[in-house]
């Protein structure tokens, strides 16, 4: 439903706190949809490249973007591998430039410029982690100029990581020839245990990280999440380099009917398939099956912020198969944030009073409240995501936006 970064998850729907993410190396997630794994994996070359000759990395346009989305739909959510991993966290975002990777990813001066060296396209990284308890999970996807490029940034990142931060050498089970590190530490009088590794499969790089208070079954759960990416990645194809600037942006033609805010797209601004968009929402599990039952085509999402005023908009027009489909699934997307937002209060706008409106309060005294609706029409749905009032009363702005939101899916 709506992404996880807002009040609804850490993607699209919850994307406001994507901006908060910092620092380094964080406990993250992601994991795979069971049946989304390929059947027949490819072979592994076990020979490891030691030099490459890495080709310039296209220039960064709506390709890239629309190229870090689909790589979303590749990009293990360990969720579904391990159902005890169901708190969205950061980092999750499309990855469009190397530099970004540090401070959100990577700790500062480990990984830009091995990234930039092997010819970074685009990436996805996606985050899970316990609400109580010691696990948390990080995997980023990215696409490398070549296979050989892939395999010797691994082999290098790996052994940046040992000399930035003290980190030993390990092994995974039925992995034992991906480069991997491990670093102990104590945490608030714990153990804990970080495992990092990375597994190059074709052009695409996929990095690990992964913390647990016990090694072995840390051990263990990297191997299942590998495998899963390993399938994954060896059911998909990259796009060639040449061709990332001809990638269609809007495959599902909804961008016309999505409502366009003031200020600066972000990353997130572009069309999602069903796996992508699950790295965003709030209970993917449950969306897995809600929305293909329900007809569902795609997603168009319209998120920024306007740098002059701090406000934040997420706009976004899903397909259904049906009014009766769409009515569905707004059905089950209310029941679940009426669990998640405890603390909403709900409201109406005049043009849509069949569908009630919720704000969540500030969390402290003088700051933006966020206001949410949703609209429908015929077997679109339509929501309408505004932060930037400090009155929850004033709903001038998010009125105008569910006009022009309804205006636009009502179109031919």
């Amino acid at each position: 439903m709506r992404f996880a970064a807002g009040p609804r998850t850490v993607g699209l729907r919850s994307r406001a706190l994507a901006a908060a993410v910092g620092l380094s190396m964080l406990g993250g997630c992601t994991s795979v949809l069971a049946g989304q794994a390929s059947p027949v994996p490819p072979e592994e070359d076990t020979s490891v490249p030691t030099t490459a000759d890495p080709m310039p990395a296209p220039e960064v346009g709506p390709g890239t973007v629309a190229e870090a989305h689909r790589i979303a739909g590749a990009t293990v959510q360990p969720q579904f591998v391990f159902p005890e991993l169901d708190n969205a966290c950061l980092p999750t975002f499309p990855v469009i430039r190397p530099e970004s990777v540090e401070f959100t990813i990577f700790v500062e001066g480990t990984a830009a410029a091995t990234y930039t060296t092997y010819g970074f396209v685009a990436g996805w990284v996606s985050c899970r982690n316990q609400t109580e308890g010691p696990r948390s999970a990080i995997a980023f996807v990215a696409e490398m100029s070549d296979p050989d490029s892939a395999a010797v940034a691994a082999e290098t990142l790996a052994s940046d990581f040992e000399a930035a931060n003290g980190s030993e050498r390990i092994e995974i089970p039925g992995f034992e020839n991906l480069p991997a590190v491990s670093t102990a530490a104590v945490e608030g009088g714990e153990d804990q245990v970080t495992l990092e590794v990375l597994q190059p499969v074709g052009r695409m790089l996929a990095y690990f990280y992964y913390t647990d208070s016990d090694l072995e079954r840390a051990q263990d759960d990297l191997g299942e999440l590998l495998e899963e990416q390993r399938q994954l990645l060896g059911d998909f194809e990259p796009t060639p380099q040449d061709d990332i600037a001809d990638l269609d942006p809007d495959p599902y033609d909804l961008a016309r009917r999505t409502a366009t805010p003031p200020g600066e797209p972000d990353g997130f601004t572009g069309s999602f398939d069903l796996l992508g968009y699950l790295h965003l929402a709030i209970d993917p599990q449950l969306e897995a099956d809600l929305l293909p039952r329900n007809g569902f085509v795609g997603l168009y999402n319209r998120s920024g912020s306007d740098e002059a005023t701090g406000a934040s908009y997420q706009f976004q027009t899903y397909e259904l198969g049906s009014l009766a489909e769409a009515d569905a699934v707004f059905a089950e997307f209310t029941r679940i944030e009426q669990e998640e937002f405890t603390d909403r209060v709900m409201f109406n706008v005049p043009e849509d009073p069949t569908i009630p409106c919720f704000y969540i309060p500030a969390t402290e005294a003088g700051g933006k409240v966020y206001q949410r609706c949703y609209t429908r029409v015929g077997r679109f749905l339509g929501l309408t995501d505004v932060s930037a009032v400090t009155d929850p009363a004033d709903i001038t702005a998010v009125r105008g936006f569910v006009q022009e939101q309804i205006g636009l899916m009502s179109a031919p």
